[in-house]
């Protein structure tokens, strides 16, 4: 049988080799990862909604596009239903002619600047568009 002779000496040069080699490795793995990060692909947010005579005057809620329809004669705005603060859904208030987050209480005038509250940017406004077709045609990019 033969005997494995493996000096302390020889151990310790090992370990502090694969040590050495290991903290290289990682320091370059994570170099070379933070060149390529990771990028989150978000499709268009531009999309087409109901014709422009089937909303009524004033403040018209969308729940599913998450967006409020702003209808006066025929000037159309919209503008976010989501909260700058931590992405509530704020509710319109007609008789304070604002709008109102229930969650922390921040408070939107009517053009959707910030009057009260913990929200640290007004409300966005979206371009809209009249298609040729009559359907409003909006673009959440601007």
């Amino acid at each position: 049988m033969k005997s494995n002779n493996c000096s302390r000496r020889n151990f310790l040069n090992y370990v502090g080799w694969v040590a050495t080699l290991g903290t290289i490795g990682v320091t370059v793995a994570g170099s070379v990862r933070y060149m390529f990060p990771n990028i989150l692909y978000e499709p268009p947010r531009s999309y087409k909604i109901e014709r422009s005579q089937d909303y009524p005057e004033g403040v018209n809620f969308l729940p599913d596009k998450r967006i409020f329809l702003v209808r006066y004669g025929n000037i159309y705005k919209v503008i976010s239903a989501v909260c700058t603060h931590l992405g509530c859904m704020p509710r319109w208030v007609a008789k304070g002619d604002r709008w109102e987050c229930p969650c922390h209480g921040s408070i939107f005038n009517n053009r959707g600047i910030v009057i009260d509250g913990p929200a640290p940017r007004p409300l966005p406004w979206y371009e809209v568009t009249l298609g040729n077709d009559g359907r409003l045609f909006v673009n959440e990019n601007r």
